[in-house]
């Protein structure tokens, strides 16, 4: 398990696979690729298409799909933030006052997981024949956190310790690319997340 930095030019790739070209990355995926490839059949029903040719499709389809990791991670992870209710009271109060900032500690440990239907689209001489879906799955786990929230967003957060795995699978297949990293995060949020805070719950009388 690798251990790294989220910064604001972190990609789900680079905090999880670092430097490994889509070479290597590529050939980890290749055993777990199904028996029947990852041509559709309709495809190569329509075409007499060589084995060799099928591979080289096959390869490049899992290349073009570790482009679904180039995607920042913040955005993902925050999301899971707005859920606590310590962040929608500082939400109410920081929305209300123009100026004043709250910051939060969160202790509780929590996770996030984020799922996605990703798909490649399959060209051939420039028209597209087929796409090819996918099965994303990011989960982030954070230790204690410090969030700064103004004008209802959050706008800065600090987490020492967290861990992030990424799996890419085939619909109802096996997975193909699993990936898990530790991390730490000091990052000011830019745009500011805001945090919904619905109306506000009725005192009870």
């Amino acid at each position: 398990m690798t251990r790294t930095e989220i910064v604001p030019r972190s990609t789900l790739r680079g905090a999880v696979f670092g430097q490994q070209s889509d070479d290597a990355l590529t050939s980890r995926m290749k055993p777990h690729v199904p028996p029947t490839g990852m041509t559709p059949a309709r495809v190569t029903a329509a075409r007499a298409v060589p084995r060799s040719a099928l591979r080289l499709i096959d390869s490049r389809i899992l290349s073009t799909a570790l482009r679904f990791l180039d995607q920042d991670p913040c955005p993902l992870l925050l999301s899971g933030l707005k859920r606590f209710q310590a962040l929608t009271a500082a939400a109410r109060v920081t929305a209300a006052a123009p100026g004043r900032e709250e910051v939060v500690m969160l202790v509780d440990p929590y996770r996030v997981i984020s799922v996605h239907r990703p798909e490649v689209a399959l060209l051939i001489d420039g028209t597209e024949v087929a796409r090819i879906a996918f099965d994303l799955r990011v989960a982030f786990g954070m230790g204690k956190t410090t969030v700064a929230v103004r004008l209802g967003a959050i706008d800065a957060v600090d987490c020492e310790a967290g861990a992030v795995s990424v799996d890419l699978s085939v619909p109802g297949g096996e997975h193909l690319l699993h990936g898990e990293a530790e991390y730490s995060v000091r990052r000011t949020v830019r745009p500011p997340i805001m945090i919904p805070v619905g109306p506000r719950p009725e005192r009870r009388r």
